[in-house]
Formats: structure tokens, sequence, C-alpha cells
């Protein structure tokens, strides 16, 4: 008998379809990898040729500008504005301060990648006169860091070289950061917040189980601590001049705030039976949709602290609370809260309230590097090793 030819069902999809979904998904992210990092060689091999003839020329007065000019107006007349003034300075600075271990030829760039190779057979020696301090420089394994596009790199530029501009560079290259969730955290001042906080395994957690919502929980709007540097305060100071300083400062507050805060006033009025009180700030928060009562204080968080905040946040329900919106919540801003009396004061009552500390500046700078250190280790393991005691000062 003749053998049956097997036939396929309409709307059914071939059992080969899988495999071939793969391949072209593959195929896609490999073209998109390598062109990625071809840009990223490429700017870097311009930056090391443009470092090379400026070094050679040092002694030539004016020569670095009237090189950068000459070229922006030829390369950007042949190959586009990819190739403007600010751009050749950025590949000129791109070298100075990253290190590509890979530093290969364009050309072959996209057969090594797809090869794969180890990174210690694939580091190639560069002949290039290296800038001053170049063992401070950041170096770049395309191995482990193909994700960061040239986009990356320009941000981190913005940067000052040093602890800082590392520190977003193996939190970006670790958590694979977007540049433009980058640039969020950089505005966010997460390098200085990891280096304020007093509980680095506590900040570590909350970036890794913290995800975007519509409707955020109240407590996830409030930051801890909250980096004034801003201020400009010396010396002893009273609560009355910091928030004035706040005023002042206003811009600066509600960016370190976040996007959502929107001022209303100061020294809110509250009568209550015949004694009048003030609270120091208040503003709204629109993903919240309430009122957020601030109240400033100079030092340890106290019970009275929390009564005071109960009193405010309760005059404000029963006041200024509209048809529509959220029940008002209140932030403490202090110099310092002591965990037991936070958590036993906190645990219970009837009004939502936070408490955060406020630093003026950073710790010294053996005591921030200990602590973006016990923060990347946090952020990376299961968090199963507690921190060391020196980073919970």
């Amino acid at each position: 008998m003749r053998a049956k030819t097997p036939t396929l069902k309409r709307g059914v999809a071939p059992a080969i379809l899988p495999e071939i979904r793969s391949l072209i998904e593959t195929s896609r992210n490999y073209a998109v990898t390598t062109a990625n990092l071809a840009l990223v060689n490429r700017n870097w091999q311009i930056g090391r040729v443009l470092t090379e003839d400026l070094q050679r020329n040092a002694r030539r007065a004016g020569y670095g500008q009237q090189l950068f000019e000459r070229l922006a107006d030829s390369l950007t007349r042949d190959y586009g504005s990819g190739f403007t003034l600010s751009n050749l300075n950025d590949m000129r600075r791109f070298f100075e301060q990253f290190e590509i271990l890979q530093a290969v030829p364009v050309k072959s760039l996209t057969r090594r990648i797809l090869q794969a190779v180890p990174v210690e057979s694939e580091t190639i020696p560069c002949e290039y006169i290296p800038p001053a301090q170049s063992s401070k420089r950041i170096p770049v394994n395309f191995a482990k860091h193909s994700f960061l596009g040239w986009t990356h790199y320009r941000t981190l530029l913005g940067l000052e070289p040093g602890l800082k501009q590392r520190f977003y560079f193996d939190q970006t290259a670790g958590q694979r950061w977007s540049t433009r969730e980058l640039e969020r955290r950089i505005e966010g001042a997460l390098f200085e917040r990891v280096g304020l906080s007093r509980d680095t395994r506590k900040l570590a957690t909350w970036e890794k189980i913290k995800s975007p919502r519509k409707t955020p929980h109240f407590a996830q709007i409030f930051k801890d601590p909250y980096l004034l540097d801003f201020l400009g305060l010396k010396g002893a100071y009273s609560e009355k001049d910091l928030e004035a300083s706040l005023i002042r400062n206003l811009e600066e507050f509600l960016a370190e705030l976040g996007n959502e805060f929107c001022f209303i006033r100061r020294q809110h009025p509250m009568r209550v039976d015949d004694v009048d009180h003030w609270l120091d700030l208040l503003f709204y928060h629109r993903g919240l949709r309430c009122l957020v009562a601030i109240d400033l204080k100079l030092g340890a968080f106290t019970a009275a602290d929390k009564g005071q905040m109960d009193l405010y946040l309760a005059w404000l329900k029963q006041h200024e609370w509209r048809k529509g919106e959220n029940e008002p919540v209140g932030l403490v801003l202090c110099t310092s809260k002591r965990r037991q009396h936070v958590e036993l004061l906190l645990r219970h009552g009837p009004h939502k309230l936070a408490v955060s500390e406020y630093r003026t500046r950073l710790p010294d700078k053996k005591l921030l590097e200990e602590r973006l250190r016990i923060y990347s280790r946090l952020l990376s393991d299961d968090g199963t090793h507690a921190p060391q005691k020196s980073a919970q000062r």
C-alpha cells in the first residue's frame, strides 16, 4: 500500500515553530548586541586616537580645540550628527575614564562576540600612550558588560570619575538597568543614600523587591535617609533655620522628595481648644492622592513627636480631607531615629506616618566605601549574610 502523506490541520502550528522562533530571537539578540558593542568599541577607539594625538602635541597652544573643531566639521559633513564637538569630547573622556579589555578592530568584533571566547584568552594588548592615572580607569569586559550601550556610558561620563562613577557602573551592569533607570537612580541619589543609610541590609532588600505600581503604598514614597546637603547649613542651627533653608531651596527639596510631591504651604495653622499649632510643611502627593504633613526635628525621634504628628493628621482629616482623596499621611524628619522607638510607636495607631533621617553631608570616605561594598554584596546575594557592624554606624 502507498504510505499516507502526513497533513497539517488548518490553524494548528507546526511542531518545529518553537525552534524556528528561538533561532529568530537569538539572531535578533546577537545582531543588537553586536551593533551595540561595535559602537562602544568604535567610540573608545576614536577616543584613543584623539588622546594619543593630543599627548603628542601637548606643547602646541590651542591645538586641542582646533583639532576637535576641524574634525567635528569634517566628520559631521561626511557621517552625520554623531560626530559633533561634544560627542568627540565624550569619546576622548570615555577612553580616559574606561579601559576596554577586548580592544579589537571593529571589523572583527562580530566574529569575536559570537564565538564567546573566555576573557582570559580574549584580552588583546593595545599599543597606546595611557592617560594619566590609567590604573583608576574602570575596566570594561565585553563578556560581562555587553548589556551596556553608548547611552549608558555617556550618562556615566556625566559623573565625577571615582567611587561614585564606579558604583553606578557596577550597579548598572549587575542589575541590568536601562539608561532611563540609571538616570532615575542618579537623580534619586542612590549613591549618597547608600552611604548615609544606617541599615544597609534594609535598603538593599527594598531595592530587590520594589517594583513599579500604579498606586504605591504610602511608605514607599518616603526615602530614608534624605540628603539635604544643598541647604548649606553650618554650625548650630534651629528647626526654624532648617525650615527656612528648605523653603529657600524649595526646588532642590522637591527634587529630593520625588516627582509626585506638590508644595502647599509652610507653618500651616491648626487651632485645637483655643491652642494654636503650626505644621512645619504641608504637601500633596499626586500618586497617593493625599495630603502629606512633614514635621522637622533636630534631635532623635521621641514619643512626643509621634503624638504631635497624630494630632496634626487628626486635624487634617477633620478640616482639610476632601472627597475623593485618601486620608493624610505624615513624615517626621529627624537627625536620628532609634529603631525600637520607631517600631513600637508606629506599630499601632490611627494614622499612617513614617519616620526618616536626614543628612546634610556624606560620611567619611572609608565608611562610605564600606557601605557601598556591603550594599553591592547584599544586592547580589540572597541576603543571608549579615552586614558588618561598622556599616550600621
